[in-house]
């Protein structure tokens, strides 16, 4: 779904006040850019980063798997898999995929691609591209050793409420339109 830049821009400042327009544009900008490679709401994109960081792009998880606005896993990106252990013994080239993933822009467009993965992932495996459906198995909610794959939860139903919100909010801002 095509977004206006400003509108995204909008929706993060709705979602991170303490964004300065400059960084909530930078964001919107990539997110824009990949949400048409990608074919995906930005604003889906902008509720999975408030909801997973907070709009806080040096993020780490507690358990130091997760990086970045998006909160990616770098065990399953790039240089890192394979890595028998990136969080405690990553190689020279994992920590440069780490790094990487600590960069706003570059995490976004990751978070992207693995929206894609996780859409034809799910249609492979439940026959289904629904918006829980590959959110839930972008978040991990895949239990292979139970064959139960792209189960929604808690937490994907946190990020849909959120883009709910932020459609209703923009469109009472006037600042998009919702077609019924």
């Amino acid at each position: 779904m095509l977004r206006a830049v400003e509108v995204i821009a909008l929706a993060i400042q709705m979602s991170q006040p303490a964004l300065t327009a400059e960084q909530a544009t930078s964001y919107a900008q990539v997110l824009h850019e990949e949400a048409v490679v990608h074919d995906f709401d930005p604003l889906t994109g902008v509720a999975i980063i408030a909801t997973e960081s907070g709009f806080h792009p040096s993020a780490v998880s507690k358990n130091g798997e997760d990086l970045g606005l998006a909160q990616i896993r770098a065990r399953y990106v790039g240089a890192c898999v394979g890595t028998q252990d990136p969080v405690r013994k990553p190689t020279a080239a994992c920590q440069r995929e780490k790094a990487r993933l600590l960069d706003p822009a570059e995490n976004i467009r990751v978070m992207a691609d693995l929206i894609t993965r996780n859409r034809d992932f799910c249609k492979k495996k439940v026959g289904s591209t629904q918006f829980h459906r590959w959110l839930a198995s972008y978040q991990g909610r895949n239990y292979p050793k139970k064959k139960v794959w792209c189960k929604a939860g808690e937490g994907t139903w946190k990020v849909i409420r959120l883009r709910g919100n932020l459609i209703r909010d923009l469109s009472r801002a006037g600042k998009l339109t919702v077609k019924r």
